[in-house]
């Protein structure tokens, strides 16, 4: 009876001390979760100022603020680094100087000391041209879509590096700042291969288009892409097939039309002017060819 009664009572006191280990280790659980959710919420609270700002002094034009934000060791998906990529900026700048931004964040990942954000960008802006000695305006519009990656260092978020997933852009003269004009192409390619990129306008009866497509691989100082222009047929389609690069560099597909308007005056007579200039461009995401896999059979 003895040996019973110590038995049980010390499998009263192990019960009991798993019991409290347990209560203990559920407590634990409990203020861990409670303390990473108030650092999460932190971080994100952290990385949207971080976007407010960066929009503000992307708005104020402010080069030296903006490169505040960014870690030295920052490269982005075209493989542009820290100097290279304010430097395109500062160039952007200079060729439009009222060109603002809106950023739209749609979601936020925070995995330690590292974030990313996809975020929605707009810009617009004016530029001023002369043609032929004539001074004209044009607008620039730009949307795209991407992933900013964070690193968190001595306590402050920092942009580190950053992919491109869509953009298109356009630069509209004239009448074509009034029409509908859009570009197909597809988002990525593998490189080396076939694409065809497409350029449609809607674009009344009396107007008369011809126009180019090429590509233009993302470098810097940025080349101007020349082609054949061709004339646009009744269904103001143009469409051309296009080879990526084999360097391993993402492009774009860049369309280039002069817009002409056909003015019937008497009898037989017509009046041919140009009306409008239009660039239209959208990013393909050139993928390298992996030497690497082998499937046996």
């Amino acid at each position: 009876m003895k040996k019973l009664l110590i038995t049980l009572f010390i499998l009263t006191l192990s019960f009991a001390t798993v019991q409290n280990s347990a209560n203990a280790s559920l407590i634990s659980n409990r203020s861990y979760r409670a303390e990473q959710r108030q650092i999460n919420k932190q971080n994100i609270k952290d990385i949207k100022k971080l976007f407010e700002t960066h929009t503000n002094y992307a708005n104020k034009h402010d080069i030296k603020g903006l490169r505040t934000l960014y870690a030295d060791n920052y490269m982005n998906s075209d493989g542009f680094d820290k100097t290279a990529y304010f430097k395109s900026i500062e160039s952007t700048w200079k060729d439009c100087n009222d060109l603002t931004y809106k950023t739209k964040i749609l979601s936020i990942n925070v995995n330690g000391d590292y974030a990313s954000v996809n975020v929605e960008e707009t810009a617009s802006g004016t530029v001023f041209e002369s043609i032929e000695s004539i001074p004209v305006a044009g607008e620039i519009h730009s949307k795209s879509q991407g992933i900013y990656h964070l690193t968190k260092i001595n306590s402050k978020w920092y942009i580190s590096a950053e992919t491109a997933i869509t953009d298109e852009s356009s630069l509209l003269y004239g009448d074509a700042r009034f029409m509908n004009i859009e570009i197909q192409a597809p988002a990525q390619v593998s490189s080396g291969d076939e694409y065809t990129a497409t350029v449609k306008v809607d674009a009344d009866k009396n107007t008369f288009i011809i126009g180019a497509i090429d590509r233009d691989p993302v470098t810097y100082p940025a080349s101007v892409p020349k082609s054949e222009l061709r004339a646009m047929g009744k269904d103001q389609i143009l469409e051309r097939v296009l080879k990526a690069n084999s360097d391993n560099i993402n492009e774009y597909a860049v369309a280039s039309l002069a817009i002409s308007k056909v003015e019937h005056k008497e009898a037989n007579s017509y009046k041919i002017y140009m009306s409008g200039l239009a660039c239209v461009m959208k990013r393909i995401n050139v993928i390298p060819k992996n030497n690497f896999i082998k499937i046996e059979e």
